[in-house]
């Protein structure tokens, strides 16, 4: 790829990675309610998902998907259910402790980002402005995917580190309560949105 074409990549990808969407508002959550550490299982879920994705829709599965405007929904409406399903821990966190809180584990990451529609939309973006049909094309998807893997994961990061930097500033068994339920209803919003577009 020339310089142009990574400042193309970066001006087209870095706004998608870091916008909200149901895995950064999980991470900010996260982040928030049990704090970095806690946050690291959940997060490499999320990321292994998203390199697997990448390939295997650089492989061609991007195709199938805008072939298949029903198999979209499935995935658009699961990751709606879980994304509510989410929310409800987070409503039932704010009724307890914060060190009591159970933090997203790895399954719950990889589930998330399985149906995170979002997501999913990016790699086809990118693999479409740029990995066309010229030779080594298959080295180009796998470049391709890990540099979408690295950008994801730094993005992941900078959410978590936000969501327990707000948990520093406002630590107090009150102000977790609180976030628990703002967290929550962020969630829901978010589970409620993706259903409705």
């Amino acid at each position: 790829m020339t310089v142009a074409s990574v400042l193309a990549w970066l001006l087209m990808l870095l706004p998608l990675s870091f916008s909200p969407g149901p895995a950064n508002t999980l991470f900010a959550s996260s982040g928030a309610a049990v704090g970095f550490r806690r946050t690291v299982p959940l997060l490499l879920g999320t990321n292994l998902v998203c390199i697997l994705q990448s390939l295997t829709i650089g492989a061609g599965m991007g195709a199938l998907l805008l072939r298949y405007p029903a198999l979209q929904n499935g995935f658009k409406y699961a990751g709606c259910a879980y994304m509510l399903y989410l929310a409800y821990k987070f409503f039932c966190a704010s009724a307890s402790v914060a060190e009591a809180l159970e933090a997203p584990d790895f399954l719950d990451g990889c589930i998330l980002e399985f149906f995170n529609f979002k997501f999913l939309m990016i790699p086809m973006l990118m693999f479409s402005q740029f990995a066309g049909q010229q030779e080594g094309r298959w080295q180009t998807i796998l470049v391709l995917a890990f540099a979408l893997g690295v950008l994801t994961l730094a993005s992941n990061n900078i959410w978590i580190l936000g969501g327990a930097a707000i948990r520093q500033l406002l630590g107090s068994e009150t102000a977790v309560k609180t976030q628990g339920r703002v967290y929550g209803s962020m969630l829901f919003g978010v589970a409620v949105w993706m259903g409705l577009r």
